[in-house]
């Protein structure tokens, strides 16, 4: 009969390469205990890279960055007890925003689960609200039984690593001591690749023919996780359809006369424009106005998302196909030709000329989004901008008009926990710019330790205006003004020059935007540069860029 530590050894190396043949090449581990046996098999797998980081929060996000970074799934892994609570905030984000996550908590064997025993809380099913697929593993016996489980429930956990099925997945892994596996069989760790097949569902536009004959028609389209886009502007140039692109569907960089950008700033300045259609591509946008409109209007609504589960908001659509969008709108191309030149062009003018505006105001504003616009000049195609949440990133919304940049952020949750970490796991596989509030820099301060420990370049914009900046535009503001700054406004006055000198960052601070202007961003290491804003300022100079946009509008129709 197989003894348990050769038991142990042949099931943690298995898993590590089922885990490599399915697609994992990267590991972030939270170092503990009973993780041992796994963290030691992945260590000694030759070609998967590990990395380690102590704060199991953080370390999650940060494997949301290199998945973002890499376009393929991550692996974390913690040990048993709370370690792995900690992860529920990115496993949380990772499912909203689809991205295949695989989730391995280390605990304590059955015995000694509900005993008392120290380190150990229920983990089976505890992130059941987050997950596409979970297991608690069987404890190594060397049994056929045992070693088949472990293949079979690794083989359906595989679907949701890609295709329209994507997500997170949880393994609890109950181990024995002694812990350590037997280091003198790496010959178990094989790199073999196991090929994947998707299912794709198939296309009828039969139902949609009619409504794709009316002229004033929209195709709005979200964050497209990394999908192929030019089908959308062959399709778009080809029946002279206007395209309002979020930033996060990478279409903005394509400087396509078709592709509108300014459109959140035009539907809060009071643009009301009669549609017929509007066909919805990716995930929901990032603008309040737009989705405030979609939700209130009556026009017909056509919804294309790769997706098995469909984000219906702002409002189920009339229609939905679960298919990528270059499929979509290359099986568009056979339908007859519709008359819209007048309309384009209508659409085209609002775009000409808000564009204008806005940049008479970014010569003459000093609040955070002249900065943001100094900013987004700054960048190259090259370059990949990661935006925190709240007001970072609806100025990127606003003014990404003109710029080559591939812009991400974590829009699933849209939490500003993890902003960080998710901006350095991405730095590990491209040139990465980070924008951020200080809030929620304070909240994810830890997750700076990756770039001191593994020499992670990035740049780190550092907005502050000391405390929650988005709150001044929301009712909260004059409905509870007298409690407003204690509950709202959440002051901290941190010295942020003293994170940059505990992580190893270079630093600068910037009080006047001229300064900021005619500075150049690090090409080598990783740096902070602070920008010191006033909230009330920021509100004002705001409201009057609507006010002048509200005059275009109102001139133009």
């Amino acid at each position: 009969m197989t003894n348990y530590s050769e038991a142990l050894t042949e099931q943690v190396f298995s898993f590590a390469s089922e885990l490599y043949a399915y697609g994992i090449r990267e590991v972030v581990i939270s170092p503990g205990s009973r993780s041992t046996p796994l963290a030691l098999a992945f260590e000694a797998h030759p070609k998967i890279k590990t990395w380690i980081h102590p704060d199991e929060r953080s370390a999650a996000f940060f494997a949301l960055g290199l998945i973002k970074g890499s376009e393929t799934p991550v692996a974390i892994l913690c040990t048993s007890g709370t370690a792995a609570a900690n992860y529920t905030p990115a496993i949380a984000e990772s499912q909203i925003s689809r991205l295949p996550l695989v989730v391995l908590t280390s605990d304590r064997p059955h015995e000694l689960r509900s005993v008392g025993a120290p380190q150990a809380i229920n983990q089976v099913n505890m992130f059941n609200n987050y997950v596409q697929f979970q297991f608690d593993l069987p404890i190594a016996d060397g049994s056929n039984q045992t070693k088949e489980t472990v293949d079979y429930q690794m083989q359906i956990a595989s679907q949701y690593l890609y295709g329209s099925h994507r997500g997170p997945i949880h393994f609890n892994l109950p181990f024995r001591e002694p812990l350590t596996p037997d280091l003198d069989r790496v010959d178990l760790l094989t790199s073999d690749v196991k090929t994947l097949s998707h299912y794709q569902k198939t296309i009828s536009v039969h139902d949609i023919s009619a409504i794709l004959k009316r002229k004033k028609g929209l195709i709005i389209v979200g964050d497209m996780q990394h999908q192929k886009v030019d089908q959308i502007l062959t399709y778009s140039t080809i029946y002279d359809l206007p395209i309002l692109a979020d930033p996060l569907s990478q279409l903005r960089k394509s400087k396509h006369p078709n592709v509108i950008a300014t459109y959140d700033l035009l539907y809060r300045a009071g643009l009301d424009i009669d549609v017929n259609f509007v066909i919805r591509v990716g995930k929901p946008v990032i603008s309040k106005k737009l989705n405030q409109w979609l939700k209130q209007t009556k026009t017909y609504q056509i919804l294309v998302q790769n997706n098995d589960k469909i984000d219906v908001f702002p409002i189920p659509p009339h229609i939905s196909y679960e298919v990528s969008a270059n499929d979509f709108f290359r099986s568009l191309m056979d339908e007859p030709y519709v008359e819209r030149k007048e309309w384009l062009q209508l659409w085209q003018s609002l775009e000409q000329q808000a564009q204008i505006e806005i940049k008479d105001y970014l010569n003459h504003a000093t609040d955070e989004a002249a900065y943001v616009g100094s900013l987004i000049q700054k960048l190259s195609k090259e370059d990949t901008l990661f935006v925190g949440n709240s007001m970072p990133i609806r100025d990127v919304d606003n003014l990404m008009f003109d710029s080559e940049a591939g812009i991400y952020a974590n829009r699933g949750a849209n939490g500003i926990d993890g902003v960080v970490s998710t901006a350095l796991g991405m730095a590990v596989h491209k040139k990465v710019t980070l924008l951020i509030g200080d809030l929620s820099f304070y909240h994810d301060m830890n997750g700076l330790l990756m770039a001191k420990l593994n020499a992670i370049n990035i740049n780190i914009i550092l907005v502050n205006n000391d405390g929650g900046g988005i709150f001044s535009y929301l009712p909260q503001k004059d409905s509870a003004d007298v409690y407003f700054e204690r509950l709202f406004g959440t002051p901290t006055g941190l010295n942020f020059e003293y994170t940059a000198l505990l992580y190893d960052f270079t630093y600068e601070r910037f009080d006047y935007l001229t300064d900021f202007k005619y500075a150049e961003l690090s090409s080598i290491g990783s740096a902070i540069y602070e920008i010191m804003t006033n909230r009330d300022d920021n509100l004002r100079q705001h409201q009057n860029l609507y006010k002048k946009l509200s005059e275009i509008v109102n001139v133009t129709l």
